[in-house]
């Protein structure tokens, strides 16, 4: 997965709409998320996971047995700020 994989670039969109009236997104919201429900579970924790590693998202994030337990976004970072401005 990468970042200009569909499922990464509607993640990091609801998360960056959401974001302006929430102060945090779980990972339960985006999977609730219409334009996520098309993907899996896996799927939608690998796109997370890569945009807090990538500096994109401001995110805490829980593993166990190598799958995304737990995530809460705080923010979009300048970085993804950037990013989402060059779609």
């Amino acid at each position: 997965m990468q970042l200009h994989d569909p499922c990464v670039i509607n993640i990091l969109l609801f998360l960056n709409d959401s974001l302006k009236s929430k102060s945090n997104i779980s990972f339960n919201d985006v999977m609730a998320a219409p334009k996520c429900k098309k993907y899996s579970v896996s799927e939608i924790g690998k796109a997370l996971e890569l945009l807090r590693r990538n500096g994109l998202v401001k995110a805490t994030s829980r593993f166990g047995c190598s799958e995304l337990l737990e995530f809460n976004a705080t923010g979009i970072t300048d970085i993804g700020k950037e990013f989402i401005s060059n779609l």
